[in-house]
C-alpha cells in the first residue's frame, strides 16, 4: 500500500552520502541509531556541537526525524517543515538498470515505472549537467533508496556551487517535474574533479540518492 504523501524532501543534508570530498563510498546512515539535535546554527549529537550555516530546530534518530527552519545554505536553499519515518535500502551495480533492479529486489515499491524512465532520467541527467548516465565509461551505480511516510513542505533551489559532498547540484526541491511520464523532484550535478555524477529524486514517499562513478572525467 502505497503512502498518498506527495511533498518530497529528505533528512537534513545530502542523502546517504559520505561527509567527505573524498567520495569513496555511499554510506547509508538511516539505520544508524544515532541521536542529533538542530538548535538554530547548532547540531548536537554524541560527538559534540557543530556550527553549520543554517538555522533549524528538530531531531533525528534513526528512521525517525522531525524538523523545521533552513537547511544548511553550503547544500542549497531549502526551507521545510517535515515529521517522517523513513527506511533506507542501499545497493550497487553496474548501471544505473543494474542498480535500480537491485534495490526493487530488497523493495519492490514503485520502482518498475522508474525503471521505465531510465532513458528520460538519463536526458535529464546530461541536458542539466552534461554527462551521460549510461556511458560505457561508467565504473559502478551505488546509492540508497528511502521509503518514507509522514507530513511536511519543502521548497528549495540548488544552483550549481560547490556543496558540503563536492558536487555541483542543479535543480529544485518541492517542485514537480514530469520525467517519463512520472511526478520527479529532481536534482542532479557533478563532483568538484568531474569523475563522478550524482541524482536525488523524489517520487511520491520513495527517495533514492544515487552517484555514478567514471572511469575517467564524465565532462570536458
Amino acid at each position: 500500500q502505497r503512502c498518498n504523501f506527495a511533498i518530497e524532501t529528505a533528512p537534513d543534508g545530502p542523502m546517504g552520502c559520505c561527509n567527505s570530498r573524498e567520495k569513496t563510498a555511499v554510506v547509508d546512515s538511516s539505520n544508524v541509531t544515532l541521536t542529533r539535535f538542530h538548535l538554530g546554527p547548532l547540531e548536537v549529537d554524541a560527538d559534540g556541537v557543530l556550527l553549520k550555516p543554517k538555522f533549524n530546530l528538530g531531531f533525528e534518530s534513526g528512521s525517525l526525524s522531525a524538523l523545521a527552519g533552513v537547511r544548511d545554505v553550503r547544500d542549497g536553499i531549502v526551507v521545510d517543515s517535515i515529521a517522517m519515518y523513513m527506511k533506507s535500502y542501499a545497493s550497487m551495480g553496474q548501471s544505473l538498470l543494474e542498480f535500480l533492479q537491485e534495490m526493487k529486489a530488497q523493495e519492490p515499491c514503485i520502482l518498475d515505472e522508474v525503471i521505465t524512465a531510465i532513458p528520460d532520467i538519463t536526458a535529464y541527467v546530461l541536458e542539466t549537467v552534461g554527462a551521460d548516465i549510461r556511458s560505457d565509461k561508467v565504473t559502478l551505480v551505488e546509492g540508497v533508496m528511502y521509503v518514507y511516510v509522514g507530513v511536511g513542505v519543502t521548497a528549495g533551489v540548488y544552483l550549481g556551487w560547490i556543496d558540503t559532498e563536492g558536487f555541483r547540484m542543479m535543480g529544485l526541491q518541492g517542485v514537480i517535474a514530469t520525467v517519463g511520464g512520472l511526478g520527479f523532484s529532481l536534482r542532479t550535478g557533478i563532483s568538484e574533479e568531474k569523475m563522478s555524477a550524482r541524482l536525488v529524486g523524489f517520487l511520491t514517499n520513495v527517495g533514492f540518492d544515487i552517484i555514478i562513478r567514471y572511469r575517467e572525467p564524465c565532462v570536458k
